[in-house]
């Protein structure tokens, strides 16, 4: 059962995503075909009992059908944002992940779809150099991911964008 919950003043979500970067591009996605406006970072929602690794694995498996290769925590964040008109409080793990060199996820071009539960993600690698212009939350991702200088050690980060 995903760690998400509502509450009156707002809802609280646990989540665990991938930055996946080759030949100077990160790996974007937006659900739905109907053009969703922003993007996200491959991932999802922990689970109780389960470890962020093994949650961030499992979430690959699910939307890529490949085995992710782990690397390294990149940032911790408190994000805090408005979605559908309410009010939400993430907590969020980043690693950096690799996909295996054999995997026809490292061979698309263009946006292309994935299903998990029913439901469409659209998956697109954007060049580095483009991110700062995408709308990709959180925001704060934009500036770090152009500036191609991923953390060595974990960083914590509190972050506030306005409504998704």
């Amino acid at each position: 059962m995903p760690l998400t919950f509502e509450l009156k003043k707002g809802r609280f979500n646990f989540r665990v995503a991938a930055v996946i970067i080759r030949e100077g591009q990160v790996l974007a996605g937006r659900y739905g075909t109907d053009g969703n406006h922003y993007w996200s970072l491959p991932g999802g929602r922990g689970e109780l009992l389960e470890s962020t690794r093994e949650t961030l694995v499992r979430e690959i498996r699910e939307e890529m059908g490949v085995d992710a290769k782990m690397d390294r925590l990149l940032w911790t964040v408190e994000n805090f944002y408005r979605f559908q008109g309410r009010q939400v409080h993430e907590l969020a793990f980043y690693y950096l992940v690799h996909l295996p060199e054999s995997s026809p996820i490292c061979q698309k071009e263009g946006p292309f779809p994935v299903e998990e539960e029913g439901e469409i993600m659209m998956f697109q690698w954007i060049p580095l150099q483009e991110v700062k212009q995408l709308p990709l939350f959180p925001s704060f991702l934009r500036q770090r991911l152009a500036e191609e200088d991923l953390p060595v050690t974990p960083q914590h980060v509190v972050h506030t964008d306005e409504e998704h």
